[in-house]
């Protein structure tokens, strides 16, 4: 029995096309999810706080503290 001598795959363009298309279909699913991230601009900034609402709750968080640090005191 005789075999045909297998010639050398890398001689040729095969495995650069099938390296482009698998490179093509990368970069394209890369593209498409990028696509899906687009948000409505400054979607991620929230409301800023008022110069008011924010010494209300700085206030809040002083009163609070010093509060939890009585009862600790207090345990002692």
């Amino acid at each position: 029995m005789l075999s045909k001598e297998t010639g050398d795959v890398y001689s040729t363009n095969e495995p650069q096309l099938a390296f482009n298309s698998r490179i093509a279909f990368c970069l394209n699913m890369h593209n498409e999810a990028v696509r899906a991230l687009r948000f409505p601009p400054n979607a991620h900034k929230k409301e800023r706080e008022s110069a008011e609402k924010r010494r209300e709750r700085q206030q809040q968080e002083q009163e609070l503290a010093k509060h939890i640090a009585e009862e600790d005191d207090d345990e002692f």
